[in-house]
């Protein structure tokens, strides 16, 4: 499995905006340059099947498309990896790694809307900047189902933290023996917002237009207090 240890460094103007995965994987690989042959050479072709990804969507990525772009003869990439969509799991557990290394932290100190408006704008953008990147997950996941597993892991662990978040304000008791239906109360929410981030990005690029990413956050701040916080809990 892709060694996932040499990642980019944090850097705090990304925690707002979210960021581009791709030019992430372009400046790890530059920096992996004077490592050994074979670190340097998966991380050009991680780095460029990123590249193509972004450009192109995995429907049209190809494994010539990645090895032109890297400036590598074809043979090459099946040293690293048997076929594409081997390599563009890479890329999404990155894109998964990254996400968690850049997310907004630090939230149980701002009020619940606050923080949850963080989150938003964090992923709207994030979305948006990733957006032909993205489209190809679910098309991704079917020639890879370790994929889908692993998504679900990571969903299932950030509707327990939002949980915890709900139970340290004061909006869920966790002395109501109901846990399961609050994370999946929790669980419904984060797959709207899922499928409003792809409906509106999926086809941002035919419709010629883009939504106005403050109205998307809007939105999505809407959603996610009135179905999950609710009203303040009395003093």
């Amino acid at each position: 499995m892709q060694n996932l240890a040499q990642k980019p460094e944090p850097e705090e103007n990304l925690s707002e905006e979210g960021f581009d995965v791709a030019e992430l994987l372009e400046e790890r690989a530059r920096a992996l340059r004077r490592r050994r042959k074979r670190v340097r050479t998966r991380a050009a072709l991680v780095a460029a099947a990123a590249r193509e990804l972004a450009d192109k969507g995995y429907e049209s990525l190809t494994v010539e498309g990645i090895t032109e772009a890297a400036g590598m003869a074809r043979g090459t990439f099946y040293q690293y990896y048997r076929r594409r969509s081997d390599i563009a799991a890479v890329v999404m557990r990155y894109y998964w790694a990254l996400v968690r290394i850049h997310r907004p932290r630090g939230g149980g100190g701002l009020a619940a809307r606050q923080s949850v408006h963080r989150v938003n704008r964090f992923l709207v953008h994030l979305v948006r900047r990733n957006a032909r990147l993205l489209r190809g997950r679910d098309t991704l996941m079917l020639d890879d189902p370790g994929l889908a597993r692993q998504l679900e892991h990571l969903n299932q662990a950030w509707a327990a933290r939002v949980l915890r978040d709900l139970i340290a304000r004061g909006h869920v008791d966790p002395r109501d023996g109901q846990r399961d239906y609050h994370l999946l109360r929790v669980r419904g929410v984060i797959a709207m917002s899922d499928a409003l981030l792809r409906d509106i990005y999926r086809g941002a690029e035919s419709a010629g237009a883009e939504t106005d990413p403050e109205l998307v956050i809007r939105v999505m701040d809407d959603l996610w207090c009135s179905a999950l916080y609710g009203p303040l809990p009395a003093d």
